[in-house]
């Protein structure tokens, strides 16, 4: 039986979730308006967990209009169900202007941070951020990336420029942030992880392995290299820009061979390049039909691209955010649309067959 996802409403049963394919028969995209009545007729477990994944804010003091009203998207759908709930921000949280009159960017400023938090907890749920390549471009009020970041931190809550959270039974979010762009040895504009970052990341997916249980969801400002999302040549990809640390040799490629060593890290979820979720490779999946290619060599992950839910700030007109839906059986991943009154669409969903394999499904035809 496929999950319906008008029957079913908020609360997943992903138990029952289709396993027999991976591509879906050409039909039309399914969506359902936020938020989801019958909301909370039933309690929800400990296993079940609904994520708000918002991809670049730049947040301009002048213009909050279409922030605020993604915001309240997310807050309905929250309102909707009694599952644990997170909010993640993928960075860039300031506009990259002058947007106070004072000659000054915006991004990466105290004032910025200031805004960003308080925005972020008025979604309600706990939240945490990655940092993107602008969150450290305060250059006029920091001369160091350690004095911006510091502040940074501060503002924002935060110990470290990384994060781990269970949100659920044996299920964590796992973020890394970037800390470098005075110092970047090529363009201010890469999204750096340094060592520690690394090592950590390295220790925590080996800590939880997919044996014992664990689901891990991972984020980034940028995607990384072997992801197979959708990029931009021109821009991000000839200017050293494209993927997580991009220039850094055997660091580049690090994030990809972790994937593929540790089957815990199920998703993976990217921002940076202001694109829709309307392309087929706005999602990739952990294995592909053999008619379609070679294998892609994805480890048990998922990448998904994210949107910006600001007006003005996208690259090709969407306005979308990501939620994340799911349980101990499998996840959603659908696309919020805040272009058309925050409606929901169903774009994939993932089926664990065991604690090392699942099978993924594309739920919409694409642009």
């Amino acid at each position: 039986v496929r999950l319906s996802i008008r029957a079913h409403l908020v609360m997943l049963s992903l138990s029952s979730l289709s396993t027999a394919y991976t591509m879906p028969a050409a039909r039309g995209a399914r969506t359902v308006q936020a938020p989801r009545a019958a909301a909370a007729t039933m309690a929800a477990t400990s296993d079940e967990y609904t994520i708000a994944v918002l991809g670049d804010l730049p947040l301009d003091p002048r213009d909050l209009d279409h922030s605020f009203l993604g915001r309240d998207h997310f807050k309905e759908i929250f309102a909707a169900t009694d599952t644990a709930k997170f909010v993640v921000s993928l960075g860039d949280l300031g506009e990259s202007k002058d947007c106070t009159g004072s000659g000054s960017l915006f991004a990466g400023t105290t004032e910025c941070f200031k805004l960003a938090h308080d925005f972020l907890d008025g979604f309600g749920p706990q939240f945490d951020v990655v940092g993107g390549n602008h969150d450290l471009e305060g250059i006029d009020e920091f001369f160091t990336d350690e004095s911006n970041l510091e502040v940074y931190l501060r503002e924002l809550g935060k110990k470290t420029p990384q994060f781990c959270h269970e949100v659920a039974d044996k299920t964590l979010v796992v973020g890394l942030g970037s800390t470098k762009f005075r110092s970047a040895q090529y363009t201010s504009h890469e999204v750096v992880v340094d060592d520690e970052q690394i090592a950590w990341f390295e220790k925590t997916i080996a800590d939880h392995p997919a044996s014992d249980g664990w689901k891990i969801f991972c984020f980034s400002h940028a995607p990384i290299i072997g992801s197979g999302l959708r990029v931009l040549q021109e821009c991000h990809v000839v200017n050293g820009c494209c993927w997580l640390n991009h220039s850094g040799g055997k660091a580049t490629v690090k994030f990809i061979e972790l994937v593929r060593k540790h089957r815990c890290i199920k998703a993976w979820f990217s921002g940076h390049f202001h694109l829709g979720q309307d392309y087929q490779d706005s999602i990739t999946m952990p294995t592909i039909p053999p008619e379609l290619g070679p294998y892609p060599n994805r480890g048990s992950c998922v990448f998904a691209q994210t949107s910006v839910m600001r007006a003005g700030t996208s690259r090709d007109t969407r306005q979308q955010s990501r939620l994340i839906r799911g349980n101990k059986d499998g996840f959603e991943i659908c696309t919020v649309n805040h272009a058309a009154g925050g409606t929901v669409r169903l774009d994939a969903t993932i089926s664990y067959t065991d604690d090392n394999h699942e099978v993924g499904v594309y739920e919409h035809e694409h642009a």
